[in-house]
């Protein structure tokens, strides 16, 4: 197994687990107490609370990289777009969540950063494919 795959699975295991887990959190206290988060964070967002946002950080980043994952466990065809497509979707997530509630976190930076490393890894991938 190379540094390249090694690598994917690592940082998609990652985010598919921090995601899960962070999706959830906000669907089940959408105060987002279990997060230590505030819904002031909120304020001049479309939400009141946390629960759509967790449903669509459980759904779209993080049972997207869930399925990433097993992609790339069992070396399905196609695993180096699913893999893309999840990196290209956490990196709207961030984008768009710092253009509603702002610059709050370092985490916002750090998974930005993630999911082009994710990016590149697929594209490694890919290129070690051919």
């Amino acid at each position: 197994m190379n540094w390249t795959r090694i690598s994917s699975i690592l940082i998609v295991g990652f985010t598919a687990i921090g995601a899960i887990y962070g999706g959830l959190s906000m669907v089940f206290k959408p105060s987002g107490s279990l997060l230590s988060l505030s819904t002031g964070l909120l304020d001049g967002s479309p939400f009141v609370d946390y629960l759509i946002p967790g449903v669509f950080l459980f759904i779209f980043v993080g049972l997207f990289h869930l399925a990433a994952l097993i992609y790339l466990l069992k070396k399905l065809p196609r695993t180096k777009e699913v893999m893309f497509a999840a990196a290209a979707v956490l990196a709207v997530w961030m984008v768009v969540q710092i253009i509603i509630i702002g610059y709050v976190f370092i985490l916002q930076i750090i998974f930005l950063v993630v999911a082009v490393v994710e990016m590149f890894l697929a594209v490694q991938l890919k290129k070690q494919q051919q």
